[in-house]
């Protein structure tokens, strides 16, 4: 996405606007415009009536945009062949429908609510909030039409671990460095440590020159479901498989230890979610083709790297 910045501003003049009519470029035309707005168009001046500021100091627009972009133009030429006044947007699609912008105004509303909410008021980490009191504190309803999407928003937040929708509520799991009501555990006894703590951080990635064996992803903060990762170094993956897995791979390793599900490997600054489905798509949870794609396969696997098993 592209914006425009000015340096030093000393202001910025909001205006009121209206969309008058929308006009759909070839996108050669409107990359034209873009480099030379004060060159006079034919469409431009061909559509001077859908351009004015009235008396409320409205300003009523053309939406100039390309085919095959998302981007696009406002302009009020006062009456001139060019862009006597513009200003760029970098995403049209709320200034299309207004159906499409009062919903993305309340799924904006909703995630707000509900990030707000619960790391405001959360002691341990999540929080439960149930459709009913979306519906009355943000007029939010519960569709499966736009619950998704809603649940996208969420994994997007930079406060949010994980999500789990239920029946009636949305669960939701924060990094605990945005919840100042959390109090820690401090009672909690620490798991046996099989490898000291480095003195720098390493991601996981660096240390697949080992061969890890019979191995659980987990997250340092957020409780998930692992699934047993059977071999796990530097030749599992393909190339398309470290690309696709990159996130997973730059995770931080916090520390190697013998836990609840044997051995395990504490990881940070990775999503939940995203270490759940690694490991379930090394367990074989994933369409063939994919699995295919992304990990190795044993006729082109290299000779393998020192084990780690434990």
């Amino acid at each position: 996405m592209k914006a425009i910045f000015e340096r030093k501003p000393s202001d910025f003049d909001l205006r009121s606007f209206e969309v008058s009519k929308t006009l759909r470029l070839p996108a050669e035309v409107f990359e034209d415009v873009l480099k030379n707005p004060i060159r006079d168009y034919t469409f431009i001046q061909e559509n001077i009536e859908q351009m004015h500021c009235d008396s409320s100091g409205v300003y009523h627009c053309l939406l100039l945009t390309g085919e095959g972009r998302n981007d696009g133009l406002l302009v009020e030429s006062e009456g001139y062949g060019y862009c006597r006044y513009a200003s760029y947007v970098p995403n049209i699609s709320a200034l299309t429908s207004s159906a499409l912008q009062r919903l993305n105004e309340l799924m904006t509303i909703t995630a707000d609510y509900i990030v707000t909410t619960g790391t405001q008021n959360t002691t341990e980490g999540n929080w439960i909030i149930g459709f009913d009191e979306l519906a009355q504190q943000t007029g939010f309803k519960h569709d499966f039409n736009n619950m998704d999407t809603l649940l996208d928003m969420l994994h997007e937040r930079e406060e949010v671990a994980n999500v789990e929708l239920g029946d009636s509520s949305i669960d939701v799991c924060y990094y605990l460095n945005f919840c100042p009501q959390y109090g820690g555990h401090p009672d909690e006894s620490e798991p046996e440590q099989l490898l000291e703590e480095p003195s720098t951080i390493s991601k996981l990635k660096d240390i697949l020159h080992i061969r890890w064996e019979d191995i659980h992803l987990l997250h340092k903060d957020v409780e998930v479901q692992p699934a047993t990762i059977v071999e796990l170094d530097e030749h599992t993956l393909t190339d398309a498989g470290k690309e696709a897995w990159a996130d997973v791979l730059d995770a931080e390793v916090i520390k190697v230890y013998n836990g609840y599900y044997g051995l395990q490997m504490d990881l940070d600054k990775v999503k939940p979610r995203r270490l759940e489905e690694f490991s379930s798509m090394l367990a074989g949870y994933c369409p063939v083709s994919d699995y295919e794609t992304w990990v190795t396969q044993e006729d082109d696997a290299p000779p393998q790297s020192p084990e780690m098993k434990l």
